[in-house]
């Protein structure tokens, strides 16, 4: 909640929970009805696959709540218990939740690892649609945009119902790191008529966020702000503060690109608000040292000083809360 955002895609969340839906609804209907005419009620499931699909729902839950050790142990539980069934799609659904958490967490041997053993576990055409998805998410976090751009395309190719917009998304990101702007250009735009058709509010923010990403690499400033603009409304309105905070960085810098520094820094004052609030440290430490760089080129050095003495007590925050790790935050400019 892609992110930060939520660590699990709606799309497999979503996925996971019409699976339980139809498991643990499904059977006492059928025997209700086959009471009613007579019938042998319906084998209730294995207790091996209600305990997989238990810790499968169990990890999904600990994540959402921040607690991804819990989440780890719980995932790995339902891969194993899945596993010794030889339950391949409950296997395959639970290993990209767990590569998904492993690449949000910056593990990228392990989210390899994970997302390849649900490759060859998952059969089944939509489980294998959001593995291709995932692999291109894990590829391009391994800084292999080539490499993320063919399981891009896959998942492009194998996309069903309202997915499509979100890997067309993914493959316009792609573009943007390999700084083909046009391509990108294209991609967002079929991505942004997609998700309008499909209403998935997220997923268009995402797409005009890469447009106006094109737009300011075009030096076309006015009209990327406007695609900004338009991304921040969406994302207001849907409560997604990481998203928030995203669009007032991409106005500040496409602010500061057009030679409006102050307006750079409103913006900019604006998106450390909402990271701060949002328990988000690193990204409003970041937002402080560029705002010290711009009030120290516009001359205003009080300001300046005050925006370093923040982010070094950021800083300070983020050590005592996680001594040895290392930053996780993205550049806005790079996921939108």
């Amino acid at each position: 909640m892609l992110l930060t955002q939520n660590l699990f895609s709606s799309r497999v969340t979503a996925m996971n929970k019409r699976r339980f839906h139809w498991r643990w609804l499904a059977a006492p209907c059928t025997f209700l009805l086959a009471g009613c005419l007579g019938g042998t009620p319906r084998p209730a499931p294995p207790e091996a696959q209600l305990r997989a699909e238990t810790a499968l729902k169990r990890g999904i839950r600990a994540e959402q709540r921040g607690d991804t050790l819990e989440a780890e142990s719980l995932l790995i539980q339902s891969v194993t218990t899945s596993a010794s069934i030889e339950d391949f799609p409950a296997q395959a659904t639970a290993l990209i939740n767990l590569a998904r958490l492993y690449r949000l967490r910056h593990d990228l041997q392990r989210a390899e690892t994970s997302i390849d053993q649900a490759l060859t576990a998952a059969a089944d055409p939509a489980l294998s649609a959001e593995a291709f998805y995932e692999k291109a998410l894990i590829e391009l976090a391994k800084n292999d945009p080539t490499t993320a751009l063919e399981w891009a395309q896959r998942a492009i190719a194998t996309a069903k119902g309202d997915t499509l917009g979100s890997r067309l998304n993914l493959a316009g990101r792609i573009q943007l790191v390999l700084g083909k702007w046009d391509e990108a250009e294209t991609l967002a735009q079929k991505a942004l008529d997609e998700n309008r058709s499909a209403s998935q509010p997220e997923e268009e923010a995402n797409s005009l966020r890469i447009l106006g990403i094109v737009a300011r690499n075009k030096k076309m400033h006015l009209l990327g702000g406007q695609f900004f603009q338009e991304a921040l409304q969406i994302d207001t309105r849907i409560g997604k503060s990481g998203k928030i905070a995203v669009d007032l960085g991409e106005l500040a810098a496409t602010a500061r690109e057009a030679g409006n520094p102050r307006e750079a820094a409103t913006w900019l004052e604006r998106a450390y608000q909402v990271n701060l609030a949002s328990g988000h440290l690193r990204q409003a430490e970041e937002n402080q040292e560029t705002l010290a760089d711009i009030y120290t080129k516009v001359g205003d050095e009080n300001k300046a000083t005050i925006a370093r003495a923040t982010a070094r007590k950021l800083e300070s925050q983020i050590s005592a809360q996680n001594p040895g790790s290392s930053s996780a935050t993205t550049s806005p400019s790079s996921k939108p």
